[in-house]
């Protein structure tokens, strides 16, 4: 099997690991291998592996990483066949590994992908299909990912970089903290924390939606952190999308229920709830935005549209 692997050696993983990983590299000289910190060094050695016609991307970073990676091969096709994706929970946070990635620090998981190729093949049960987001706006180039955020998300990763997680723990712990800090903040009605934003919301080819919204979350993923899915369209479609409006009530009883995707009577848009499933939405706001982790800004209606589907390696 042809098996490429790319490092960010700065990710939070890494930065101890990095060594083990080198070592597997020594033991295994068939392996191709390339580091990348910038988005530049990310596209050039991708570039070079898309000649090299792999069959495995093991991505050894974190969900900044794999977003930057989704990029190209699902935004500029920058393979003509995409390989299948290894991701490592090698970030701070690693919420698409969890999902949709190998399990175990990346030594140990890049000793379970080294075994499961020698012994399975691309035809193993391992492998899992799951559309991406390709996200795109007037005058910029597309972006792919596979969890958007808006007004909560944003907030919610700025105090993971800052005044929350100062040391830069990684795992599922401080999410939670940061989590139960916004509910805390939907509950005494904090703004701060909890800025509205005027937004535009199309699904399909329904009516569009004009509110102020303090969340929008769209993803594929089937696993948030802490296990946590907020979903509970009925729609046969690929985009999972949940909004909250700035106008909202029963929060203390839903919150239980929103965070599982279990719908009651009171998780209603009548009480500022929304949950679709969708083939195509249309953002249009202006402020800031995640996907998987990295910050961008809308400056323009985004419209949101799933591609690939890509292939997926879950040990």
């Amino acid at each position: 099997m042809n098996i490429g692997i790319i490092t960010n050696p700065r990710s939070a993983g890494n930065k101890k690991d990095i060594g083990e990983v080198r070592k597997f590299l020594a033991q295994n000289p068939g392996i191709h291998y390339g580091e990348a910190v910038t988005a530049l060094e990310l596209n050039a050695a991708l570039a070079d592996f898309s000649a090299r016609e792999l069959d495995l991307l093991v991505v050894n970073g974190g969900d900044g990483t794999a977003q930057g990676v989704l990029t190209a091969l699902y935004g500029r096709s920058i393979f003509i066949r995409p390989p299948v994706l290894a991701l490592l929970r090698a970030g701070t946070t690693s919420m698409l590994a969890r999902d949709v990635g190998v399990s175990g620090k990346p030594s140990a998981a890049l000793a379970k992908i080294r075994a499961w190729s020698d012994n399975t093949g691309l035809n193993g049960q391992s492998i899992h299909e799951r559309p991406v987001l390709k996200i795109r706006q007037k005058d910029e180039d597309p972006v792919c990912g596979m969890f958007f955020g808006s007004g909560a998300i944003v907030r919610g990763i700025e105090l993971h970089h800052g005044s929350m997680n100062p040391k830069g723990a990684r795992g599922e712990l401080i999410p939670g903290l940061i989590l139960a800090r916004l509910v805390l903040a939907g509950l005494t009605g904090n703004e701060k924390l909890l800025p509205a934003t005027d937004m535009g919301i199309r699904l399909d080819e329904a009516p569009a939606l004009q509110n102020p919204y303090v969340l929008v979350v769209i993803s594929t993923l089937e696993r948030l952190f802490l296990g946590l899915h907020p979903f509970w369209g009925g729609e046969a479609a690929p985009l999972h999308f949940t909004a909250v409006k700035a106008k909202y009530s029963h929060v203390l009883r839903n919150v239980p229920f929103l965070l599982r995707g279990r719908r009651i009577t009171t998780v209603s848009p009548e009480n500022g709830f929304v949950s679709h499933n969708a083939r195509q939405i249309t953002l249009d706001f202006r402020g800031s935005f995640t996907l998987d982790g990295e910050l961008f800004e809308a400056k323009a209606p985004l419209t949101i549209e799933p591609a690939g589907p890509a292939r997926f390696l879950r040990l």
